[in-house]
């Protein structure tokens, strides 16, 4: 009895300790599965995140990028504009014995010997669209207005980039005008250029093809069709045609090149075929007559309204650059031909502004020398006679005058931006008892040089 009882103690603890283990086992797999379903979970919800994440990045990485498509558009844009420009501040000192001097209110009285000015103050925008394609707008700005240099599109030829076409407002093809104030060596163009071209520019197209890009062949040609009244009249009628006839000018230039020798030659020449048409008077009352001209003979006549007056001419060019301590050039151009005016307000010439025809011949010669890396000397002689046919004291009024006028300079160049200008200008005129005056033969040289010293900053 006491054996059965034992042996059946020792069964329950066996019993408890198998259920024990049991319930341990059952616990652990519980855990296990607890932690395997969090697990599950956890991962579940951070992979969910994950993505959700990386969504909603690539959506701010598309805006980005859309972003930056757009300022790389702008950029690009931005890249097609190239814009320069410069100043040139002044000061002169006048040798002038009268009011016929360039400043305004100077007398013999109170003269006016000496000022400060803004000679030229220009912005270039050049916008080169497309391939092949350029628009320029320079602005030049002046103390009391904001006047328009040039406005013109080019169009290049991009297949054999040979030819180009001009179209708006831009310097007339020849050697002096288009040479830039900005690089010229002297401070101001010759009295010839300045009288047959005022403002140098005009409206109208140009055809220009140049055989030396393409073709190795140093030749180009220049054809412009221009309304021919640019600098005329009233600013109200430059912006149009007075007249509807319509001036041309051609010109070839061919470049001689020897680098052997550090020598290079330009010769060139052009022509210029236009008209003056005499129109009506303004409307006065009483009415104005049609005034007296006077022909290439200095002879009177009365035109009609709607004749045409001669205005063409020739020139012959060339430049000469030769690598000699450290650097020349000569540099010669002669122009004859005839030219017209009115005093006509709707058509007056700026610096022909006379009831007149006239046979005229000018030219100049102008030499230029480096001396070392920063310095220049330069030395012009130009001539200009206005009517070529008559002379000394046949000659009856003071705009018939020759005018033979050198001018001296000197450039100091601070650095690639910067240059400082030292001129002296002296025009001899011609004398003639008839005009009289200042410039009677028995006068000295009539009073009228001019010392300048200019400050250019270019960018």
């Amino acid at each position: 009895m006491q054996y059965n009882l034992c042996r059946k103690l020792q069964q329950h603890k066996k019993m408890k300790k198998i259920t024990l283990l049991l319930l341990l086992i059952v616990s652990v797999v519980t855990a296990q599965a607890q932690e395997i379903v969090t697990d599950s979970i956890q991962k579940t919800i951070s992979v969910d995140s994950l993505k959700q994440s990386l969504n909603e990045h690539s959506m701010k990485f598309n805006d980005l990028d859309e972003r930056l498509a757009t300022m790389d558009g702008d950029l690009s844009k931005l890249n097609k504009i190239k814009i320069s420009g410069y100043i040139q501040t002044q000061y002169d000192m006048y040798d002038y014995q009268d009011d016929k001097g360039p400043v305004s209110g100077s007398s013999a009285a109170a003269p006016v010997t000496n000022t400060f000015y803004l000679r030229r103050a220009r912005i270039k925008f050049t916008y080169e669209a497309l391939d092949g394609v350029k628009f320029v707008l320079q602005p030049d700005f002046a103390f009391d207005k904001v006047s328009v240099k040039d406005a013109y599109v080019v169009l290049n030829d991009r297949w054999t980039q040979t030819y180009t076409i001009t179209a708006g407002q831009f310097n007339r093809p020849t050697y002096e005008v288009e040479f830039s104030s900005n690089f010229r060596e002297f401070m101001e163009r010759t009295r010839m250029t300045t009288t047959l071209y005022p403002n140098e520019r005009d409206l109208g197209a140009k055809f220009e093809a140049n055989f030396d890009i393409k073709y190795a062949f140093p030749l180009k040609l220049q054809l412009a069709v221009f309304n021919g009244n640019f600098g005329e009249g009233t600013t109200a009628n430059q912006v149009r045609d007075v007249d509807s006839n319509k001036d041309v000018m051609a010109r070839a230039v061919y470049a001689i090149r020897l680098p052997n020798k550090g020598l290079g030659i330009d010769i060139g020449a052009h022509g210029y075929f236009g008209s003056t048409k005499v129109l009506p008077q303004p409307v006065t009352t009483p009415v104005t007559p049609m005034p007296t001209f006077s022909d290439v003979n200095n002879v009177s006549f009365v035109p009609n309204v709607g004749d045409t007056l001669k205005k063409d001419w020739f020139g012959a060019e060339m430049q000469v650059y030769y690598d000699f301590l450290g650097g020349m050039s000569l540099k010669t151009e002669y122009i004859a031909g005839t030219m017209s005016g009115t005093t006509n307000p709707a058509e007056t010439y700026s610096n022909f502004a006379a009831n007149k025809v006239r046979d005229f011949k000018g030219y100049y010669v102008a030499i230029s020398k480096n001396i070392g890396k920063m310095n220049q000397a330069v030395v012009r002689f130009d001539s200009f006679d206005p009517n070529s046919r008559l002379s000394g004291n046949s000659v009856t009024r003071a705009d018939d005058l020759k005018y033979d006028t050198w001018t001296f300079g000197w450039q100091f160049f601070y650095d690639e931006q910067v240059k400082i200008v030292l001129g002296y200008t002296m025009p001899l005129n011609e004398k003639s008892d008839t005009v009289g005056g200042d410039y009677a033969s028995s006068n000295k040289d009539r009073k009228d040089s001019t010392f300048s010293i200019r400050l250019q900053a270019r960018f």
